[in-house]
């Protein structure tokens, strides 16, 4: 039997190692409690220098063509999209990229989950139309995918 699968979106570009995985690692560990596997966008996606960039110079995995097909494939294949959005690092850099993941995942009818504190991001109406459950914090949104799948 196949176990669930949720696709971890969040922010990624400008973030340090810490900033763009942290959670994620929190994330599949919670979930893997449940028998779910989290998939991170980020498990070909190398780390050069101290923060990820847009300009990666690797041609299998840090083109712009490489990361939107393999974040699409992600999202049409996970049974659930969990986007992270925090206030602290959506206002220094907003991550547009979750953003369209959202809505993809939304288009494809998967159920969607938004966590996020930023006022901006929850009261946007676009959005919120996309997001299934909207929640401010990370654990609510984990409780909401073990729950759910």
């Amino acid at each position: 039997m196949r176990r669930p699968t949720v696709y971890l979106a969040g922010p990624i570009n400008g973030c340090d190692k810490g900033e763009a995985n942290d959670w994620r690692d929190k994330a599949e560990a919670y979930l893997g409690s449940y028998g779910i596997v989290g998939i991170s966008p980020l498990r070909c996606e190398p780390l050069i220098g101290e923060r990820y960039t847009l300009d990666c110079p690797d041609p299998k995995f840090g083109t712009a063509k490489a990361i939107g097909s393999k974040n699409m494939f992600d999202v049409r294949n996970c049974d659930m999209t969990l986007v992270y959005l925090p206030r602290q690092l959506n206002e220094r850099k907003p991550s547009y990229g979750s953003i369209i993941e959202l809505a993809w995942a939304h288009m494809l009818g998967k159920p969607t989950i938004l966590v996020t504190d930023d006022p901006a991001v929850a009261e946007h109406p676009v959005v919120n139309a996309c997001a299934g459950w909207l929640l401010d914090n990370l654990q609510d949104g984990l409780d909401v995918a073990g729950g759910i799948l």
